[in-house]
């Protein structure tokens, strides 16, 4: 196996004290966090949609999606990710870099659901942005 396939690229995600990692082929862009214009559904993480280069793209509130503590300010952001069908934004608390890793960091979770990269003393829960979206 070559090096190339070896490692991957993840956008880390801050949601709290807690951070989360998007492959980097799912993310289509990054930008700022404007209230999006509330839409009826009945999703309970669903905040609205935003108009983004003439596209509506529905807005997910990640950290009521997953379940955790949110500490959303001014650097909030919103992840527009590639979900295999449309595109969807997943706002966090801020973004927080793009970290390489290899296959040799990333480790099931105990629950046997997911898998977690370990960067040093640093524990990121890969996402997948198919998943999230359904």
């Amino acid at each position: 196996m070559s090096a190339a396939t070896d490692t991957r690229k993840l956008v880390v995600c801050a949601l709290g004290a807690e951070e989360y990692g998007l492959p980097i082929e799912h993310v289509r862009e990054i930008v700022r966090f404007s209230e999006p214009r509330h839409v009826a559904s009945d999703v309970p993480w669903m905040l609205g949609v935003i108009s983004l280069r003439g596209r509506l793209v529905p807005v997910h509130d990640l950290a009521a999606r997953l379940g955790v503590r949110s500490a959303r300010g001014a650097a909030a952001k919103l992840v527009i990710v590639d979900t295999g069908e449309e595109p969807i934004g997943l706002l966090v608390d801020d973004v927080v870099e793009v970290l390489q890793v290899d296959e040799t960091q990333l480790e099931p979770v105990p629950s046997g659901e997911g898998r977690i990269a370990r960067a040093g003393d640093r524990l990121v829960l890969l996402l997948d942005g198919e998943e999230l979206a359904a």
